[in-house]
């Protein structure tokens, strides 16, 4: 590959600083990210929407508040995404889908705590002992003494329980409507990312 001019990057610089005086880098890299993704140049249908769904008008203030949107729209999509899951989980017995995440979590943790799932859940310790006593009972997990330490005890999933992960898991894969819709492979690369952050962030903070 030939050398290539680094000009047209300053020219950017040059007019994401006017456009946005208080920006940093990491704020650039994302900007560039959206205004110059080659995957966008080609043709095709926008796919941008109004601060507000169809069925909801939002007030005016509300519309100019980040962290306000922030919090409306992922819990908006938390519960779109529920709602998908919804026939699935109750088809396997599942109450919702914290049982479900909480088996998978097991699944691929190294024989984890009581604590350590809940941790892993953000899921408060006495929510989250309901769930794992629920499937217990329904013979998914299994709990034995650990033999390090006789004070703690560890939990594993029964060939019902690794079963049960296989097929719900496949299950969902095929599921109409992906959680990132139809977002090209760099925004969604981008969002995990954001969405990363955004939980290494939050977990810091988070007190169970």
């Amino acid at each position: 590959m030939g050398k290539q001019s680094a000009v047209p990057l300053m020219i950017e610089w040059e007019r994401y600083c006017d456009e946005h005086p208080q920006g940093n880098l990491r704020e650039f890299a994302s900007w560039l990210l959206n205004t110059l993704d080659p995957i966008r140049e080609a043709p095709s249908v926008s796919v941008a929407e109004p601060l507000a769904a169809p069925d909801v008008q939002l007030p005016e203030a509300f519309q100019q508040d980040d962290d306000f949107l922030s919090w409306f729209y992922m819990s908006r999509l938390n519960r779109f995404v529920r709602s998908y899951a919804k026939s699935i989980m109750a088809e396997h017995s599942f109450s919702g889908p914290d049982e479900f995440l909480f088996l998978s979590m097991i699944h691929y943790m190294d024989r984890p705590t009581k604590k350590e799932v809940c941790m892993a859940n953000a899921v408060e310790l006495t929510t989250g002992v309901d769930i794992l006593r629920r499937l217990m009972k329904r013979g998914l997990i299994l709990e034995a003494t650990d033999e390090r330490d006789a004070r703690s005890k560890r939990l594993s999933l029964t060939d019902s329980g690794r079963t049960m992960v296989q097929v719900v898991g496949k299950e969902l894969e095929q599921l109409p409507h992906s959680v990132l819709a139809d977002l090209s492979e760099a925004d969604r690369r981008q969002f995990m990312q954001t969405l990363q952050y955004l939980n290494n962030y939050h977990f810091l903070n988070y007190k169970l």
